[in-house]
C-alpha cells in the first residue's frame, strides 16, 4: 500500500471488509458504503432467502441499471439543451 492509500473499513450487510482508499476520499467511500448497506438491506427485506454471493450480484446489477438510466436521462437533457440553445441563436438572428 502506498502513502497516498490508507486501509479503510467499511461494513456492508454485517460484513467487515477493508478498502484501499486514496487518502482524502475516506469521507466518500464512508459515504458510498453506507448507501450500498441501505440499499443492500432493502433488498434483503424483498428477498431474505437470497445467499450474500446472489444478493451483492442483484445490488450491482440494480445499480448499473440505474447508472445506465441516469446517463440516458443526463444525454437527453444535454440533447434538449443543445436544441434549445440553437432555437435562441435562430431567433435571435431572426431579430437582428
Amino acid at each position: 500500500m502506498s502513502n497516498q492509500h490508507q486501509k479503510v473499513d467499511i461494513f456492508i450487510n454485517g460484513r467487515s471488509y477493508g478498502i484501499n482508499c486514496p487518502k482524502g476520499e475516506e469521507s466518500a467511500l464512508q459515504h458510498a458504503s453506507s448507501y450500498m448497506n441501505t440499499f443492500i438491506q432493502e433488498i434483503r427485506r424483498t428477498s431474505p432467502q437470497l445467499p450474500q454471493e446472489e444478493l451483492l450480484l442483484l445490488c450491482a446489477l440494480t445499480l448499473f441499471e440505474k447508472t445506465q438510466n441516469l446517463q440516458n436521462e443526463l444525454k437527453i437533457a444535454t440533447d434538449a439543451n443543445h436544441l434549445l440553445d440553437e432555437m435562441l441563436k435562430n431567433i435571435k438572428k431572426s431579430i437582428y
